[in-house]
């Protein structure tokens, strides 16, 4: 199972249900219950679901870096009670494009083998998460876990039309023709429904977090949130429901 270890007196801290006598900002609180108030407090804010990824041209060894939407936590399944799956990061990408090459077509997901950092700023709390971690890749030629599928199709559903049109578009990248292709108006069929299957060019992006660094600007408090593999694991091995990890975190000098 997956457990919050925090420094030796810290045990009864950083409980989002406790009876809050205590300052909170001024304590060691795991990343995933600190960041879910950020993202309340900023949720009426036009953009705050907007994050910036960086990821490694592989052929250059050159940075690149995007801003994408950020859309929620991958939901606790009951199969996979006691893994990390309340810390999986949704996001959706095209499988034309540049970032799906530049961090790699492993389906292995492990502590070793980071290649992707999230930046997810808030504006008005000026709270900053830098969330490292392996990307992994849902779709007809990627990951196909039945589980995991059935996330994919559930969020095409929920794209806005002109969102879900992209992914009928050409491949992205080349010179524009100067005509519009013709697509499906809204990615849908002629009766108006959302065309399912989804296409092959969209994919379920997720982001397995393995490091988090958060910095608040306001009192210049900083804290480290670090995965790790309890005694016995193997950090090579695939982060699933076999695998004993534990959070564990620290205060540092910002």
């Amino acid at each position: 199972m997956s457990e919050v270890n925090g420094s030796p007196g810290m045990a009864d801290v950083g409980s989002t249900s406790g009876g809050g006598q205590a300052d909170p900002s001024q304590h060691v609180i795991w990343w995933r219950d600190r960041i879910a108030t950020s993202i309340a407090r900023s949720r009426k804010i036009r953009g705050a679901n907007f994050v910036q990824i960086a990821s490694c041209d592989p052929s250059t060894g050159e940075p690149r870096c995007r801003t994408v939407v950020f859309r929620g936590f991958l939901p606790i399944d009951p199969a996979s009670e006691g893994n990390c799956a309340p810390c999986v990061m949704k996001m959706i990408t095209d499988s034309r494009s540049n970032k799906v090459t530049e961090v790699g077509l492993s389906g292995e997901v492990s502590l070793k083998k980071n290649n992707l950092e999230l930046v997810y700023w808030f504006g008005k709390s000026s709270e900053q998460y830098r969330i490292r971690g392996h990307a992994q890749f849902v779709g007809d030629t990627f990951t196909t876990d039945p589980r995991l599928s059935s996330q994919r199709v559930q969020q095409w559903g929920n794209l806005s039309d002109s969102a879900r049109e992209q992914f009928f578009w050409p491949d992205p990248g080349v010179i524009y023709p100067g005509t519009p292709p013709v697509v499906p108006e809204g990615g849908r069929d002629l009766e108006g429904k959302v065309i399912q299957p989804p296409p092959k060019s969209f994919l379920l992006m997720l982001l397995h977090p393995t490091r988090v660094d958060y910095l608040r600007l306001t009192d210049n408090y900083k804290q480290v949130d670090e995965l790790v593999v309890n005694e016995g694991g193997d950090a090579d091995t695939q982060l699933d429901i076999n695998v004993e990890t534990s959070w564990r975190f620290s205060r540092l000098n910002p």
